[in-house]
């Protein structure tokens, strides 16, 4: 699934069943396969491309308390 495709919440949740089985299947393709190298280098992006003249994203305007809770969610919910 494209990234540009998504649209809403049944988008995003495909998007997510798609990556982790592109982990399981290509796993080799992956520069980061333990969630510690995920999550530091999800971070990294964030704080590097936000200050990249390529920066096409609008910062204010996205809702970080939401991804936060989704992201720790996958930490405990069973």
């Amino acid at each position: 699934m494209e990234i540009e495709k998504i649209g809403g919440k049944e988008d995003f949740v495909r998007f997510l069943y798609c990556l982790a089985a592109d982990c399981r299947r290509c796993g080799g393709e992956w520069a980061n396969l333990s969630i510690p190298a995920f999550l530091e280098q999800m971070a990294g992006w964030i704080e590097d491309f936000s200050q990249s003249p390529m920066n096409d994203m609008d910062w204010e305007a996205l809702d970080f308390k939401a991804f936060a809770r989704m992201i720790y969610m996958g930490k405990i919910y069973e």
